[in-house]
């Protein structure tokens, strides 16, 4: 009777694994299978060359190594991973490969309003376009809502790969490479060989070359206004000074690396005395995603990129989240010289977090 016990127990539990890694597999699984046709992705754009227009991403693409990022969860987590999508797109421009980031929304009122504010937070080269058919995507994609991103690779009008994704992050960046290089190809390095590829890529009719040659007129154009409002130059003033101020602190932050004494502590102004708090992080790590955490340059999806850097390499030992909390105390001591208000609200959040934890 006990032994029948045992084996109707084990056969159980056997079971219950077995269901739960399948359930496991299961939400892993987003995207129609490799060789299927690529259906249609119909989009509307707020911004971007398509702006104002309801079309079909898919038709755009047609036989150009391309991929489509559904986006189900915007959030700190995930926007890290959709701007590194968007750069490996234009970097791999040259080779024909074309990207859309598509977000999923149920309302598309709601998602045109969210449209607005996240692409002038992201400032992306493709900006976010809205899908037309809700939260679940394109019917017949086959997108499973579980997922926080879901991506989906084609080429020659064909699916290569669904690639489901639940928990984002800068750890997913040379994965992301390897799967846009698996339809896009590889930048060559032989600088000949990429010049003959760019060569070969130029209209061969003249008209056809002509407005080429004034799109990329209207490229260099958009880059030096972007490099002029750069907060690496403050955003104003005289080019030739902006210049200037990069160059000297370029020089200053070289003799700042030769120092033996480097340092986010701040100094008190002459007659001031402030009450400080905390201490800068000795973890090499820490300290320079200080430095570009407290930026008041700093846009609210900037701060989020860099407090999820922060939180993950302070999530990796006690004694890393120790330092986390004492610099984030340091930066709290300044809120009017460090960090944004969204900044401090994050870096209010963690120390709340940790001091709960901490008395638990």
């Amino acid at each position: 009777m006990r032994a029948s016990l045992s084996l109707i127990l084990s056969w159980a539990a056997c079971t219950l694994s077995n269901l739960s890694a399948q359930t496991e597999s299961e939400a892993l699984v987003s995207g129609p299978p490799p060789g299927s046709p690529l259906g249609p992705i119909t989009c509307y754009a707020e911004r971007g060359p398509f702006a104002g227009q309801e079309f079909d991403a898919a038709s755009k693409v047609g036989d150009s190594p391309a991929a489509f990022l559904f986006i189900h969860d915007l959030s700190r987590n995930t926007a890290p991973v959709i701007r590194e999508f968007d750069r490996l797109g234009r970097e791999h421009e040259i080779l024909g490969y074309q990207w859309f980031p598509i977000m999923l929304q149920s309302d598309r009122t709601e998602g045109e309003n969210m449209l607005k504010r996240v692409n002038g937070s992201l400032k992306l080269h493709h900006p976010l376009v809205l899908s037309l058919d809700g939260l679940e995507g394109p019917g017949d994609y086959a997108l499973n809502r579980r997922c926080t991103l879901s991506l989906v690779l084609a080429k020659g009008n064909k699916v290569t790969e669904s690639i489901a994704l639940t928990d984002t992050g800068p750890a997913d960046f040379p994965k992301l490479k390897t799967w846009v290089q698996s339809v896009a190809g590889s930048i060559p390095e032989d600088r000949e060989a990429l010049r003959a590829l760019l060569a070969a890529r130029l209209p061969s009719e003249s008209e056809a070359l002509r407005r080429f040659a004034v799109d990329q007129m209207l490229e260099v154009r958009r880059l030096r206004e972007r490099l002029s409002q750069s907060t690496m130059y403050g955003g104003r003033g005289n080019p030739n000074n902006n210049m200037m101020r990069q160059r000297q602190n370029r020089n200053r932050r070289t003799e700042a690396n030769n120092s033996s004494e480097r340092s986010t502590e701040p100094k008190d102004p002459p007659g001031e005395t402030r009450k400080r708090e905390g201490k800068p992080p000795e973890d090499a790590t820490l300290n320079s995603a200080l430095r570009a955490f407290i930026r008041k340059t700093n846009d609210d999806a900037r701060c989020d990129e860099v407090f999820q850097q922060i939180t993950t390499r302070a999530a990796e030992s006690e004694s890393l989240t120790a330092e986390a909390v004492e610099m984030f105390k340091l930066m709290l001591s300044f809120r009017d010289r460090y960090g944004t208000d969204h900044a401090q609200s994050l870096a209010e959040k963690f120390l709340k977090e940790h001091a709960k934890a901490s008395k638990e």
